[in-house]
């Protein structure tokens, strides 16, 4: 799909599009593939769902640290990252942006066997000082992921309440004209 129909598609102005590339590090391209459009529409429905762009920036940048360290094979090319977006997600398993598959529990304090921890000659810093830990940066992760339920738990009450009172006062009757096209408006008969 070209940019016209991405901007369609997620009901998005071409600004807050070119915010969220510039702040996720996502390349421009001619022809948008399903992944990006699916990794763009994630984005999209937990800002809608009160998740703010700092704590999604946040988490992205943790998850890319975790799929490096850990060298999870997510295949090559600009858009490795994102290509796992339009599989089944398997919500224990995998990281929530990038839909990579860790091999155990988010939650789980555990890392997946095979590791190579073998004993190594010992360094003039410890491992924190060094660079990124895998256990340091599961823990951040896993804060960072509750912080983001909690949020869409709080907001999950206010878009209740609010489709409660929408229905109420009748402003979200729509009628639709056929199987493709938008629905037309069906005014509230006060207005």
């Amino acid at each position: 799909m070209n940019q016209l129909e991405l901007l369609e598609s997620l009901g998005r102005p071409a600004l807050w599009i070119s915010r969220m590339r510039k702040r996720l590090g996502l390349p421009v391209l001619e022809q948008y593939p399903e992944c990006y459009e699916t990794f763009l529409r994630k984005v999209r429905d937990l800002r809608n769902l009160g998740v703010t762009e700092e704590k999604l920036g946040a988490l992205w940048d943790v998850e890319r640290k975790i799929i490096t360290i850990l060298h999870l094979d997510l295949g090559g090319g600009e858009l490795s990252l994102i290509e796992g977006c339009s599989a089944e997600a398997d919500p224990d398993h995998r990281l929530l942006l990038s839909n990579a598959d860790l091999g155990v529990p988010l939650m789980s304090l555990d890392l997946q066997g095979g590791l190579d921890f073998q004993v190594r000659p010992r360094e003039l810093f410890e491992g924190k000082e060094m660079g990124e830990d895998a256990l340091r940066l599961l823990r951040e992760y896993r804060k960072l992921f509750q912080g983001v339920r909690e949020t869409i738990g709080r907001e999950r009450k206010v878009l209740k309440e609010g489709l409660s009172w929408e229905k109420s006062v009748g402003l979200g009757r729509v009628k639709y004209t056929g199987a493709n096209e938008y629905p037309e408006e069906k005014m509230h008969p006060f207005c």
